[in-house]
Order: C-alpha cells, then structure tokens, then sequence
C-alpha cells in the first residue's frame, strides 16, 4: 500500500485555536490519530472532508460565477480548502489563477487557515514566489488572484518521469537553488512555510521555479516558535513528529526532502504505514542517492537531515556557500543525462582551456561539454541543414592551484548579452534586445524586480522596464543606473548617498527616469561606489552622489550633489571624450587623448603621488605613454590600470598584492607597462582589490596579483575535507557568528589566498581543430573580476554537439 499526503482532520471547537501537542502528555504516535491515509491516482492532492451537496452546491456556484473583466479558461487544480481556476484578464490579456475558497463549508479555524494564506500571501514579493494579485470576497467565495505557473508542478513533473532515468545533478540543483532562495527570502521576512513539497513547487516554461500554497505558512511575530502540526506526514521534521517547538529548520528538513525526492524519483523517507514513516524520519533513513551524483550533494542532503535542527544549514547557508560550492564540484564525474526541460546556455563544440603556467601548446579540455535537447541554439534553413547560430554565454569561472571549472549562469539562451554591470555584489546584464537581468544582492531594492531581497541567485528580468529599450548600465553600493536607446537615465535602489539623482534620499524599489537630465540625451555613465559621472550628446559631463574626497569634480566645498550638477571643466579638459568612475575617484579622457583625475588618491592609484591624498580639482594623470590612445581604464581601492591602442597594459598605484604585473611586491612610484605582455595584445583589462584581469586577442584571459578560492584536493589544503571524508562536520555559522576570531578561522579554512606574480594564463578558448566547419568560432568579449570568482563573456556561433 503506498503512502499518500493527508490532512490534518480538525475536530475541536469553533473559535478555539488547534491545540499544541507536547511531548510531556502524548507519545509519539498518539499525534498522528487525527490523520487517515487516502488513496489517489495521479498527481498527489491535498483533501479535505466536504459533504456530498457542500460539494454540489459549491461546483455549481464555481461553474457559474463569472468576474466583470476576466474570461473564464478552465480548473487547473485542487487546493487546500477550494479549487483554482485559470483566467484571462481581458485588460491585458495576462493570464491568472483564482483561487476560490467556500467560507461557509470551513471551520472557524480552516477559515483562519484561508485569511492566513492572504495575510502571508500579501508579504511576499520574490521572483521564485507566486505572485499575489489581490484577493476579494464575492458572496460566500474568497477570491485570491495570483500567478499562473503554465509548467505544471514538480510533483508532476516527477511523476512523469518516475520510471525513467534520473534527473542531471545541474538541473536538480537549478530547480534547488531557486527553492532556497525563495525560502531563504520568507525567513529574511520571519515566515515559515510549514508545507513544502513537490506539489507546492510551480515551474515555468521558461524555467523559473515557483513556491507557492500559503494556508499554513506561519508568521513569527514573536520568539515563540510554531507547535502545531499541520503539512503532509512525507515532509515533517523529528521535531515535528515529536511535538517539540520548531522554527525555520523544519522547512529547511523538508528541502531536503524535495531534494532527495528531485534525484531519487521518489520520496526520501517511504513507507508501508504511519508508524514506519515516522520511525524512519526520527532515525533519518532517508533513500540514498543513486549512482552518479557528486559526493558534494550528497553531503548536503546529510547536513539537511540531521535530527538536531540546530546542525542544519541555514537557508541563507545554503544559498551562499553550499550550492556554490556543489556547482564549482561539478566536473568529469557529472552525468549528462537527457533531459526536455532545460534552460541552459553552453559553449559546447568548442574546447576550453583552463592553463596554470604551462606552455600555450598544452592545453587541457573542459572539464565538461554538456549536451542538452530542447536547446535553441541550432536553426534550420530551407535546406535542412543544421546553421549554428550565433550566441553569447556569461560563465562563472573558478579558478584556483591546478584546479579549474566554468559554470553558465541562467540567462536566456536566445537573447544575445551586450554587457555586464557589476560591483561584485549585485549584477545586471543588458540584452540585444534592450531588456534587463539582475540577480545578486537586492535588500536595498537594486535589482529593480519591485522588492527588497537578501539574495537572489537566479538572473529575472527587470518587468517594470519594458517600456524602455536599454543599451547600458552601471552599478554602485546598492544601486543601478541604465541607459536607454534615447539617451534617458533610470535609477533605483539605495539613494542614502543621493546616487540616483531624484533631488531626495528616498529608495526606489524599481527603476525611474532621472528628470533633471531631460533634454540632455546622456552617451555614457559610469558610477563609483557613491557617485554616479554622465557623459551627454554636446559633451557636458555631469556628476551627483556623495564624495569625501573631491570625486564629483564640484569644487572643495560641494561633497554632495542628490541631482545631477554639471561639472565645470577647466579651459584645458574641454571636450571630453570618455568618463570613468572609480570607488571615490573619477577619470576624464578628453578627445585629444590627454587624461585628468579628481577624487582619493589612495595607495597612489592617480600617480599624484604617495604623499597626495587626493585632489578636489581635475588635475592630469601623469602617464608617459606620448599620443598614444587610451581605450580602457579600470580603477579599483588601490591601483588602477589602463589600456592602450596599442595593446600595452600601464598599471598605477599599490602592489603589495602583486596588482601591478611586476613580477614582485614591491612599491613601483610610477605607472609602468606590464613588461611581459608587451609581446601580446591586451584587449579589455579589470582590475579587482588585490588582483588584475586582462583578456588578449588570442582569447585568453590572463591573471596577476593575489586572488582567494578554494583549492583542489591535490594542493595539500583542508578546505575540502568533507568531500575526501563525509563524516568531517563543518561548525554551523550560526553557531560562532558572534564569535569573530572564530568566524575568521571558518572562512579561512574555507577560501585560501594564493598570490600570482607573473601574469599567468588561467584560461584559453579556441575552437577544436577537428571541427569539419571552418566557419565556427568562439570569441572572447569581457571579464568581471569578482572575491572568488571571474565572470567570463563569451560570443560563439558553435552548436551543441
């Protein structure tokens, strides 16, 4: 007999609230008498018991009812307490789903269940939750309008799929790492789920997963922590079974769950009865993963089942140290099993080489060419023969020692990227075809998606900005500012420092046009970490935002500016050609190519001088390079790096991190070309705070300085200790956050520093050789440094093998 979901019958008086079981009175079992099994067929539902007319008369106000400006599709589930059904909005044509709840047939407190899922429902904005429309009640029907999901459920999905092959571990963690973010957000908000599982999980056709079903989600408005017991028996917690106080850890045992669930095909703890499920869930003997996922996830799933919650993983944890680290594990040992369902971008058919001081000619292959149906990376033509089409894939490239790995990020596969905005914190990247993606830091509302998030991992487009068409984009210290097709300027996120030049301080959750710039049509823009520099059509540069230091070129006595000011230019830096902003700096190239500065000159990275520490004034840059033209400048905390036409690499500022391209750490006083690239030709160059990246014309990119990552099992480091020993436990952070000599210790153990003198080749993209179309190609086009990672840009018009 097999297991399926149940509902908790309530049998105890209206107006009182569900009773809290307590371990001191009952015993383990005696819990689950007000449970019975049901039998289904099909996608699992949730039931609840509902007399024959209740039923009748409520099918029949459901067939009936009809809503002024929505056309009426179809039923497309069964609910808690009511059925969803699907609609039209005749205004926009948008489809959404009504829920439609029967007041009259619910108990007084599966009634406060019902009004619970509005309250919780309302909270909540995040790109990985249903989205909550609005809710009304007409006659005895509550009616909440949300998000329709058109991919069905995960528990369906599943089911489908039960007798086939399992899931790539890359797909299973896309799908994980969008539930931790979506959860990680609700207890960032003090709201427990309390009823996580497949059937609660929407997908997308495009992707996206969605967490939804709210009706027992649980806010904490106190320390207090939830005791009732309400869910589905397959997803509960031990502490749960045993009617101990339980927080947000329970939700983080049934991730686990649905994770286990995701790669076994089945559920993680199976049973024949009640009894057997629950012994199995207090003892955590879950199913184990079948052949052919890494040990890396394994051992998450084991840190996610462990009985006491307080070893559990955090869901913020999880989002920031775990999943990274599963995803950078992934290699030769990964499966590549088929899969329709896929949303991922590639650069397969062509090899990728990661190179740790070896010559040029010993280049190693990826670690991986994936291969996935349902891409759109191929195109016919009326011939039927198969025309690559051209593409580009940002990647995350780890590397560190000997070891090397490349990981797509989760960007449309048909739209082509025209650039990347990036601060290290939060990104945004710009499409082809004017639309906008961010994803990273956004509890200061900076990636625009209308809603204040811890972190979000998975790139979403910018909605509320499809009127514009934009072409750029730059970031700061909790804002975003994009540049439209008409020279327009839009900005949201944190404005404490006056950055998205409204004339206030008040933070915009989603992107709007900055007025004072109207009629000025804006060609350029470039941000520092609190100022903001703009380049206009007639050659006026304007600056707002916050500077100690002299950054916005406004005088001595003007350190903020909270709308744009224009920038008085002395007579000999009239028309200038390009504008730069470092963190507290800014950089001026004029059109006959001389180059001026203002702002901190810290660790001398303006060449004014150790002794200089800064300048309120524009004053030149003192680069000995004769006519020569800059095409790229690059500043960070401490050294600053530019380009020129020729190919030559001119680096300033500090170099006791080996920034400089030296080959030594020691302080250089004046800017120098990187001796050993002169023979190369450099082509983009980004510097970091204690390390440089370059790109050469030869599609490599080239590393120097010192960077930190997490090394191979074959450098002697403990860092990855559970991978060669599963049984080695890493301290929780929660548990030594406070604590910070102890914190230190943790991410030290974790990341490593490993200094690079000489500019080294960490990576090389070619196409094979053995490639029968002479026409396929793979081009290099941007680098982002980032602590512990490169983001990669690359253009490619190789199909999928």
């Amino acid at each position: 007999m097999e297991l399926k979901e149940i509902r908790r019958a309530f049998t105890i008086k209206p107006g009182s609230d569900p009773p809290d079981s307590t371990p001191e009175d009952l015993s383990v079992m005696s819990r689950f008498n007000s449970f019975s099994l049901h039998e289904s067929k099909g996608s699992e539902k949730q039931t609840t018991k509902i007399t024959s007319s209740s039923e009748e008369h409520v099918s029949r106000q459901q067939q009936t009812l009809e809503l002024t400006g929505y056309r009426r599709i179809r039923t497309v589930g069964q609910g808690s307490f009511g059925v969803a059904i699907l609609y039209e909005r005749r205004s926009d044509g948008q489809q959404v789903v009504m829920k439609q709840i029967a007041l009259n047939d619910l108990t007084v407190p599966e009634r406060k269940m019902a009004m619970n899922e509005v309250e919780v429902f309302s909270q909540l904005h995040h790109p990985n939750i249903i989205a909550y429309h609005g809710s009304s009640v007409r006659g005895e029907l509550l009616l909440i309008e949300m998000e329709y999901a058109d991919g069905g459920t995960l528990a369906q999905l599943l089911a489908e799929r039960s007798h086939g092959e399992p899931l790539p571990e890359r797909f299973v963690l896309n799908i994980f790492e969008q539930l931790v973010s979506a959860i990680s957000y609700m207890h960032s908000q003090s709201i427990l789920h309390r009823d996580l599982k497949t059937a609660n999980v929407f997908l997308h056709g495009r992707g996206t997963v969605k967490v939804g079903d709210f009706g027992i989600s649980k806010i904490i408005n106190t320390k207090v922590h939830a005791q009732t017991v309400l869910g589905t028996p397959y997803y509960f917690s031990p502490e749960m079974c045993e009617g101990k106080v339980y927080d947000e850890k329970s939700d983080i045992w049934a991730l686990g769950c649905i994770l286990g669930e995701m790669c076994c095909l089945k559920k993680a703890f199976t049973a024949t009865n009640l009894s057997e499920l629950v012994t199995k869930i207090m003892t955590a003997e879950y199913v184990p993963l079948p052949g052919g996922y890494s040990d890396s996830l394994r051992h998450v799933l084991a840190l996610m089942f462990r009985i006491d919650p307080t070893a559990r993983p955090s869901a913020s944890e999880l989002l920031q140290y775990w999943i990274p680290l599963v995803y950078r594990k992934l290699g030769t040992t990964e499966r590549l099993l088929p899969f329709s369902y896929s949303d991922f971008q590639n650069v397969s058919g062509c090899l990728i080489a990661a190179k740790q001081g070896l010559p040029v000619e010993a280049k190693l292959s990826t670690n991986r060419t994936d291969s996935y149906p349902g891409s759109t990376v191929l195109i016919t033509d009326n011939s039927s023969k198969m025309v690559p089409m051209e593409r580009t894939v940002l990647y995350q490239l780890h590397s560190f020692g000997t070891s090397s790995s490349m990981a797509p990020l989760h960007l449309p596969p048909t739209l082509n990227i025209r650039s990347v905005a990036t601060r290290g914190q939060h990104f945004v990247a710009v499409m082809e075809d004017g639309s906008v993606y961010s994803w990273g830091e956004g509890h200061n509302g900076q990636l625009g998606h209308d809603a204040l998030e811890t972190w979000h991992h998975i790139p979403m487009r910018i909605e509320a900005i499809k009127q514009y068409r934009i072409v750029g984009a730059t970031v700061g210290e909790g804002f975003t500012i994009l540049q439209t097709d008409t020279g327009t300027l839009l900005s949201c996120g944190d404005n404490s420092h006056g950055c998205l030049g409204h004339g206030n301080k008040n933070a915009l959750l989603v992107p709007k046009p900055i007025v004072k710039l109207d009629g000025s049509p804006v060609v350029q823009v470039s941000s520092g970490t609190t100022h903001v520099l703009a380049l206009t059509e007639s050659g006026l540069v304007y600056s707002w935002g916050s500077s100690s230091h002299g950054a916005l070129a406004l005088g001595k006595r003007i350190t903020v500016a909270l709308e744009p000011e224009r920038v008085i230019l002395p007579q000999l830096v009239q028309n200038a050609r390009e504008v730069y902003a470092g963190p507290d700096c800014t950089i001026l190239i004029t059109r006959q190519d001389d180059c001026y500065c203002c702002g901190s000159n810290a660790g001398n990275r303006l060449g004014l001088g150790r002794k200089v520490l800064g300048t309120n004034t524009l004053r030149r840059v003192p680069l000995d390079i004769g006519r020569q033209k800059i095409v790229a400048v690059s500043v960070e905390a401490t050294h600053a790096a530019f380009l020129l036409e020729s190919g030559y690499l001119v680096t300033l500022g500090d170099n006791a991190h080996g920034q400089r391209g030296a080959g030594h750490r020691l302080q250089l006083s004046q800017p120098t070309i990187v001796g050993q690239l002169k023979s190369r030709f450099i082509v983009n160059v980004k510097t970091s705070q204690t390390y440089t990246v370059a790109t050469t014309d030869d599609n490599c990119v080239v590393l120097w300085g010192t960077r930190m990552g997490t090394p191979d099992d074959g450098t002697g480091n403990t860092s990855d200790t559970f991978d060669r020993n599963n049984n080695a436990e890493r301290p929780c952070l929660a548990t030594i956050a406070n604590n910070t000599v102890a914190l230190a210790n943790i991410l030290t153990s974790i990341y490593k520093h490993e200094t690079i003198l000489d500019p080294t080749d960490i990576l090389a993209l070619y196409t094979s050789k053995d490639q029968q179309d002479r026409d396929l190609y793979v081009k290099l086009l941007d680098v982002h440094p980032l602590p512990h990672s490169i983001l990669v840009l690359v253009k490619t018009n190789c199909p999928l093998v």
